[in-house]
């Protein structure tokens, strides 16, 4: 399999772990035998999101490497290749999938292993119609992203659907490009502009707001917001929420992936190859991810060798044949069919309690 990934940039801190993980994973599946007795080999090539870089990188895999399934850590990147992976029928896993992809008429190649972006939208709104406390008003939300980034793919379907719950949703904040430098901290340059955007929200005096950013990114905005004094709630959205945002207090994060170090039977894998291979490192969420995506991977593989030769076509047939395949609670389980590539439409609700990440709810599910 081939896999690319961002190392730095925007998503370069989440995808660096996201990496490990996936090369631990993939190290733990071979010496347990590996596929069918098979080696499962992980061609990691850095995702430096430069057009040009990205096509010859994909260009390798495909004609040199003859790789039988791709995985792509950025949305960006997956829909610049979209034309290619659909020209050379490459079964694709994409870490974070706009809806409208996940359609097979759309995306026949394209899976992810996790809720699309409109569909953890949605949970996010069930949660704050359910929990928000308000009951005298309509619950206000606003959606917060960045400038040149905010989210296209979910945003006037995830408004329409929280309407449709009785949530009152004001104008979007529209927060300033971070540089995500060691050259600088984040917010360091943009603080100005960033404070005058979050000052714009106190007019509509949001209960909640819906981060759709990245962590680093989510932690300049709410290191702000507490300056400001501001006491909105905050949920972010699957990359928005992980342990960086440990310092603040009470703040929600719709998150289907476990995270590192919950007591559950999936991950005990990654506990024992932690130990063997770098007891005196740290993990994140991001590095569950990979580890999740590598499970994934050799079961897909895994369905595809015991009848005929490997082939790209029947790998794709092993992914649309999950029915509620579980990986020990690292994710929900997934079921993927030829009309439905979402693998899942359910998430749980986390929130930092005490500086650590805390289950605050059990799945919320949307159904199909």
């Amino acid at each position: 399999m081939g896999a690319l990934v961002p190392f730095t940039g925007r998503w370069g801190e989440a995808g660096r772990e996201c990496a490990k993980g996936l090369v631990d994973g993939g190290k733990w599946i071979n010496q347990r035998s590996g596929v069918f007795g098979r080696k499962l080999e992980i061609l990691l090539l850095e995702d430096t999101t430069h057009p040009a870089e990205t096509v010859a990188a994909y260009r390798k895999l495909n004609e040199a490497d003859h790789i039988f399934l791709l995985y792509i850590y950025s949305t960006e990147t997956a829909l610049t290749l979209l034309p290619y992976i659909q020209l050379y029928r490459i079964p694709t896993l994409v870490s974070f999938l706009p809806s409208d992809m996940a359609n097979p008429s759309k995306g026949p190649f394209l899976f992810t292993i996790s809720p699309t972006i409109l569909d953890t939208a949605k949970i996010a709104m069930h949660f704050v119609s359910e929990k928000s406390g308000i009951k005298m008003r309509k619950p206000k939300l606003v959606f917060v992203g960045i400038q040149s980034h905010f989210d296209r793919h979910f945003l006037e379907e995830a408004k329409q659907y929280a309407r449709g719950l009785g949530i009152d949703v004001g104008p979007d904040v529209r927060v300033p490009d971070f540089s995500l430098s060691g050259e600088s901290s984040p917010g360091s340059k943009s603080t100005p502009t960033l404070t005058s955007a979050l000052s714009a929200m106190t007019s509509y005096e949001p209960d909640f707001a819906y981060l759709s950013l990245t962590s680093r990114e989510s932690f300049s905005v709410l290191q702000e917001a507490k300056k400001m004094g501001l006491k909105t709630r905050w949920v972010g959205n699957r990359k928005a929420f992980d342990e960086t945002l440990s310092p603040f207090e009470n703040v929600f994060g719709v998150q289907p992936i476990a995270p590192y170090g919950e007591d559950i039977p999936g991950m005990a894998g990654i506990r024992e190859a932690h130990q063997k291979w770098h007891p005196f490192d740290s993990h994140t969420l991001s590095y569950v991810e990979g580890w999740a995506t590598s499970q994934v991977i050799a079961e897909a593989m895994g369905r595809s060798l015991p009848e005929q030769r490997l082939s790209r076509e029947r790998v794709k047939g092993s992914l649309e044949s999950f029915r509620d395949f579980v990986s020990g609670g690292l994710l929900p389980p997934i079921t993927i069919t030829p009309n439905d590539h979402r693998p899942s439409v359910e998430s749980r609700i986390f929130t930092i309690k005490e500086g650590k990440i805390s289950r605050y709810t059990s799945f919320i599910s949307l159904g199909r």
